[in-house]
């Protein structure tokens, strides 16, 4: 039976309410819920508790929906047994969407950017770290544990800063577990994942797949990342963001990949990819006459929630 928690996280990585998380946990991963899959949301920059809340409940449900009516067609690996997180973490400087000092919002970049990283190095940390403890101490593992970790936006800083720290610290990771992580529209530079990137050893994790989308429609990330990243001085990688332009040509050459286009009414079946990382151009659908999604300044920076997409997801979690 799927079931989803909500996990407060302050904004130094502090889990709130951590004993009752640390039971939650061991509850939903003991041998009662029969477990297969477990998920971590992250959502990214400049989003309320209310919001928040409000895109994992269309996410989840719309995710999971489109897998009931049609993974049984499409040669996939549904989950027999579902334990959703979703992350909030404070990315905004108020609450309040309506408060004076929300029209200071578009400063916070340079703040939300490092928090994002300390959401995952101390809370997403943590919160793997208890996972792997109570996967590997079941006394008679019957299954093969799938963590999907997705984020959008900051929210990939968060899944990512926290797999990094897991291989840093020599994290020893249970041997029954893999890892899909999905990277929606990623709001750092596209060498970040290259040779002495800030998350260089994510892609050597064993048994771990990445989805990462791009989109040329990306307006956040194709002018207002790389014109934060000019302004701030302290700044290092490209000023490119991965979620514009996709992995750069470093990663690309190291890493065997398959590049993937997303367009309107496009469906994605058969067996899984061929190789462990995937990157899904979101450019066609985003493009398309139909799509009359607004995101203002942002562009199609949020546009995630589409038929073509959930299909994408579940095609490359559970095949």
């Amino acid at each position: 039976m799927p079931h989803l928690v909500t996990i407060p996280i302050s904004d130094n990585g502090v889990i709130a309410a951590n004993e009752e998380i640390d039971t939650i946990i061991a509850t939903s991963t003991s041998p009662l819920f029969k477990t297969t899959d477990i998920f971590i949301f992250s959502h990214g920059w400049w989003t309320t508790a209310v919001d928040a809340m409000r895109q994992y409940n269309i996410a989840t449900t719309d995710m999971l929906a489109f897998l009931l009516r049609n993974g049984a067609n499409l040669n996939q690996r549904p989950p027999g047994g579902s334990f959703l997180m979703a992350i909030h973490w404070p990315s905004t400087l108020s609450e309040d969407g309506s408060s004076f000092i929300e029209k200071f919002e578009p400063f916070s970049f340079y703040k939300m950017e490092h928090r994002a990283d300390d959401i995952g190095q101390e809370g997403v940390y943590s919160l793997l770290r208890l996972i792997f403890q109570n996967v590997a101490s079941a006394a008679a593992p019957l299954h093969q544990t799938r963590i999907h970790l997705l984020g959008h936006s900051f929210g990939t800083k968060v899944v990512c800063s926290a797999l990094q720290k897991i291989i840093q610290q020599k994290v020893a990771i249970p041997a029954n577990v893999s890892f899909n992580v999905i990277l929606l529209q990623a709001a750092f530079s596209q060498d970040s994942l290259d040779a002495g990137g800030d998350y260089d050893a994510v892609l050597g994790i064993p048994n771990l797949r990445m989805l990462v989308s791009k989109s040329a429609r990306d307006k956040a990330l194709g002018w207002a990342f790389p014109l934060a990243k000019t302004a701030n001085f302290f700044s290092h990688g490209t000023r490119t963001a991965l979620g514009f332009a996709g992995p750069d040509a470093s990663t690309l050459a190291a890493k065997p990949f398959q590049a993937i286009s997303v367009d309107k009414d496009d469906t994605f079946t058969g067996n899984a990819p061929p190789t462990n990382f995937v990157v899904a151009d979101l450019t066609p659908i985003h493009s398309d006459p139909a799509n009359t999604y607004d995101g203002g300044w942002g562009g199609h920076h949020s546009d995630i929630y589409l038929p073509e997409i959930y299909d994408l997801l579940n095609w490359f979690m559970f095949s």
